[in-house]
Order: structure tokens, then C-alpha cells, then sequence
């Protein structure tokens, strides 16, 4: 999943190079009287698919013409587009996209000579009969890997003008889909949740983060490696620009796509992680941190699904992608002057060599800020609590069982390449969370950062337990000129397994850890 993915973005990069945007000047040309429509195009529109029908809407009537060197307004309703900078909207061509995004995983796996890839209308009739089952896939591949494929399907959907919700549909669409169709394997229900919701958690935040990237008042070479950029961050969407020739457009950005706020932070140092004895190993651990908050969920009404969110993203420290949050608000509502509640939609995975988790969760979260206090303190809280759809945690042995590992078959044995034959080394089940967080910050720039926060899961695949993950992090940030500082965070992480059976014993884990950092700050 992972390796396909990766050839996904390659043949993105592909096109990119390969298309020919118009020039700068075609898009600057005064608008002049589009022909009449023939009769394929109305029925279909003239949008390109991404690799092509359409749902055409009414053109418009006539509207005042815009200044010199922008679309105006007719031009851009007149291509079904919801504003100058937006893309063409076609509900056709996102279901159509979507398909051709699992018929390229498809291939991609077939290259890669996987069993699980010779499929036939036997095999999409033998997965309908036998309903859903839990796959036995890695971790990485089920809590990272469908969750980005699950990002392409979204922004199949995104890059054809539709809007969040309608692209989550489009994102269980294409997800549905491939479970049934796209491999021999049985459907997942696991993958289905987790190509969905985290596929519409990480395709929303790489769709507004690649519009970060992008310049559409620009020209020449410098747009084209901006597009290029954005192109790396949101394949689907940069690739669809290059192939409408709206990479080359002149306009202003969809102002739904321009953050009231934005600030970023990269972390560079090391970490030294204990065991369950509470003692240090010697080996420390390079890591690279980057965090950003795109928006300010800390205040404002908010009806429009991640205008503002953060994200974290952690390499090394045991892994290669050893931690990945998101935190996307749905609806945002202040309460008098200083409370906020928020609905919030998060994503998580962790993977280092002490423990995992990953999970797909909705919370409410209440926070309350104090401003104003000496020498340019302030003072921001919040409480939240909620739900999680689906999560993953390692397994807990019984008691006289072996740990778990999988095994690796012998040459020529096996089911073939493509296939898990397990065991699976961790439990699914549903659960809650909640926790709560403390900011005091100077000047803007948060100094301490305090973090408590609880998961449980209860098993529903795998060892049946209850199994409750606490967290407990303070970090101390020290600014030292400009955007540069330096930071500690001291972590303890204690993990309690209740077995459904009486016969076993609580299982009780706790990693202590600590980092020594550099920061710079982009805002």
C-alpha cells in the first residue's frame, strides 16, 4: 500500500511535467463570447477529467466584467466554478477520477506482482457473498497507508469543485469500492473506516496546505515549481491543475483557502525513551518535529470543516514516521467572551519501538483563555472528550502465550505476495477519549506547554481486553532570538490492560521520555 502510493505520487509528478499549462497571457486575455455548446458538451461540460463526463449546471446570466487581468464573473460561473480561483465543479468526473485512482493502485499492484491483484468478476462476486472481516494487514499499512489512499479519493473530489462533505461521501465511495472490487482479499471493515475517515482528515489538511504553496497571481517558471510544490503535497488536485490548465491561471486563491492565521514550528534533537522499568537505555534517538496551526481554533464561529486545524508531524525517534496528529474543527462556537467550544475531528498514529496506536476519533472540546496578565502573559485551557470510531493498540499476550510476531514463510510457501497471513499484532475496537491541555504563553509564543490525555479501546478483533492509554507531557520552551529556541519536554506514558477473562491478569505498562530540542518559528 504504501509502495503504491508512493508510485501514485510518481505518476502525478509525471503528468505535471508532461502537460502543457496555457501561457500566462491566454489567461490575462480579455473574455470574449464562448461558443455555443454542442451536445456532448452539454450534457457532459468541457472540464478535463484527471486521466470525462460531466454534470453540467445552468450558465449563468451575465454579470459586470471584471478589470483587466482577471476572470470575470461570467467567465468563471459560465465553467460551474464557485469563485475565480476555484476549480471546475463536476460530481461526474470526481466519481470518474476516484475510479481511475483504484484502477492506478491496481496496476501498481499488479506491477508489483501481487496475488491479491488478479481480480475477476469471480472474485468481486465472492466478496459481495462473504460481507465484512477484519484484514490482517501491518500497522503501517492500515493506520497510515489507507488513510492516505483515502486522502487521494477526497481530493479526487476537492479538485473537481466539490465541497468538504461531499467529498467524505466521494472518499467512502472510492474506499467501498476498492474493498469489493480492488483486491481478492475480503472487504476490511477496518480499511473502510480508516480510508475514509482518515482519509478525509489527511486529504483536507494536504488540500489547504498545498494552497499554501501555491501563488495564482504569479507567472512563468516561479508559479510552475510553486504548482510543482503544491503538486508534491496534493497530488491529485496538483495534477488536475496541470491537466485544466488551472496551474496556469491568473486569479485570486478561494478565499476559503486562505487561513485567518497561520504559524509553524520545526523541532530538531534527540530523545532518550525508558523502559517498563522506569530506566533510560543509552542509545538516544534523532528526531525532526514539524507542527503547524492553520487557522486559530482557540477562537471564532466556524461553520466551514478545517478552517482551522493543526498537525504534527514526527520523524525518527524510533521510526521512520514514528507520529502523525491532526486536529480539524468542524463547528466552532464562542460562549460569551472568553469560553469556545469546538467539535473537532482527529486522527492519530504512533509507532516506535517501545509501543503503537492509531486511531480515527470526534470530540467536543471546551477552551478558556485569559489574556492580559503581567509582563505580556496569557493563559489558554481546554477540556475535551469524545468518541473514536475505530482505533488500534498493540496486543497483550495471555498469560503463557508467546509474544506476538509474525512469521515469515519459507520460500514457495505461503499465500503469495500481497497477502497477510498474520498474526495480526494488535487489537481494533472502538472507544472513547479525553484529556486536557494547558498553554501560558509570552508575548504570543507558548513557554508551557502542559498535555494529559486518555484513551481507551475495547477489543473487538484481536485479545478481548479494555485496554486504557494515558499520557502526561510538560514541555518548557525557551526563546532565544528571533525565531529560534530551545525546548524540553519530559513524557510519561502508562498503559493498563483489563482482560475479558477473570483468570488473567491486569497487564500494567510505562515508558517515561525525554527530548532536548531546537526550535525555529515560522509564522
Amino acid at each position: 500500500m504504501l509502495r503504491s502510493s508512493v508510485l501514485f505520487f510518481l505518476a502525478c509528478l509525471a503528468v505535471a511535467v508532461t502537460a502543457r499549462p496555457a501561457s500566462a497571457q491566454t489567461a490575462l486575455a480579455a473574455p470574449v463570447e464562448p461558443p455555443l455548446p454542442s451536445p456532448t458538451e452539454s450534457l457532459f461540460g468541457s472540464a478535463r477529467p484527471l486521466f470525462a463526463f460531466d454534470f453540467a449546471g445552468e450558465v449563468p446570466e451575465a454579470a459586470p466584467a471584471a478589470p483587466q487581468g482577471r476572470p470575470s464573473v461570467v467567465d468563471w460561473q459560465a465553467e460551474r466554478r464557485a469563485c475565480a480561483g476555484c476549480p471546475r465543479r463536476s460530481v461526474g468526473h470526481a466519481f470518474l477520477d476516484t475510479t481511475i485512482i483504484n484502477g492506478f493502485y491496481e496496476l501498481a499492484n499488479l506491477a508489483r506482482g501481487q496475488v491479491t491483484a488478479h481480480i475477476t468478476p469471480k472474485t468481486w462476486w465472492a466478496n459481495m457473498e462473504q460481507g465484512w472481516v477484519w484484514d490482517l494487514d501491518d500497522f503501517g499499512v492500515n493506520q497510515i497507508g489507507h488513510p492516505y489512499q483515502g486522502n487521494n479519493y477526497f481530493n479526487a473530489a476537492r479538485a473537481n469543485g466539490l465541497s468538504f462533505w461531499e467529498s467524505a461521501g466521494i472518499t467512502a465511495f472510492g474506499s467501498g469500492t476498492w474493498e469489493y472490487y480492488g483486491e481478492t482479499n475480503h472487504a476490511s471493515v477496518n480499511d473502510l473506516i480508516n480510508t475514509t475517515l482518515g482519509g478525509i482528515a489527511l486529504g483536507e489538511m494536504f488540500h489547504r496546505t498545498a494552497w499554501l504553496v501555491r501563488d495564482t497571481h504569479a507567472t512563468g517558471k516561479s508559479r510552475m515549481w510553486k504548482e510543482i510544490g503544491g503538486l508534491a503535497i496534493d497530488p491529485v488536485t496538483g495534477a488536475k491543475r496541470f491537466l485544466s490548465d488551472d496551474s496556469s491561471r491568473v486569479s485570486d486563491k478561494p478565499p476559503d483557502m486562505v487561513p485567518s492565521a497561520l504559524e509553524a514550528v520545526g523541532s530538531l534533537g534527540v530523545l532518550s525513551r525508558g523502559t517498563n522499568t522506569n530506566a533510560f537505555e543509552g542509545d538516544n534517538k534523532g528526531f525532526l518535529e514539524m507542527s503547524m496551526l492553520y487557522g486559530d481554533p482557540r477562537v471564532g464561529r466556524s461553520r466551514t470543516p478545517y478552517e482551522a486545524f493543526s498537525v504534527l508531524l514526527r520523524f525518527g525517534g524510533g521510526g521512520g514516521i514514528s507520529e502523525a496528529k491532526v486536529r480539524g474543527r468542524l463547528v466552532g462556537q464562542p460562549i460569551h467572551d472568553r469560553f469556545q467550544f469546538n467539535v473537532t475531528q482527529a486522527y492519530d498514529f504512533i509507532k516506535n519501538d517501545v509501543y503503537q496506536f492509531g486511531a480515527q476519533s470526534f470530540n467536543g472540546n471546551l477552551a478558556f483563555r485569559v489574556g492580559g496578565l503581567s509582563n505580556g502573559l496569557s493563559l489558554w485551557m481546554m477540556g475535551w472528550g469524545g468518541l473514536t470510531a475505530l482505533g488500534a493498540v498493540d496486543s497483550i499476550p495471555l498469560e503463557g502465550d508467546e509474544v506476538c510476531a509474525p512469521a515469515e514463510p519459507a520460500e514457495g510457501d505461503g499465500a503469495g505476495q500481497g497477502v497477510s497471513e498474520g498474526p495480526r499484532c494488535y487489537d481494533y475496537g472502538p472507544g472513547s477519549d479525553f484529556g486536557a491541555r494547558t498553554v501560558l504563553a509570552h508575548k504570543g509564543r507558548p513557554i508551557v506547554d502542559f498535555l494529559y490525555e486518555t484513551h481507551h479501546l475495547y477489543s473487538l478483533d484481536g485479545v478481548r481486553a479494555n485496554h486504557f492509554l494515558q499520557q502526561l507531557r510538560l514541555d518548557l520552551l525557551v526563546p532565544l532570538k528571533g525565531p529560534v529556541g530551545v525546548g524540553f519536554s519530559g513524557e510519561y506514558f502508562d498503559r493498563r490492560t483489563y482482560f475479558s477473562s477473570t483468570d488473567n491478569p491486569t497487564q500494567k505498562f510505562h515508558y517515561p521520555q525525554v527530548r532536548l530540542f531546537m526550535t525555529w518559528r515560522f509564522s
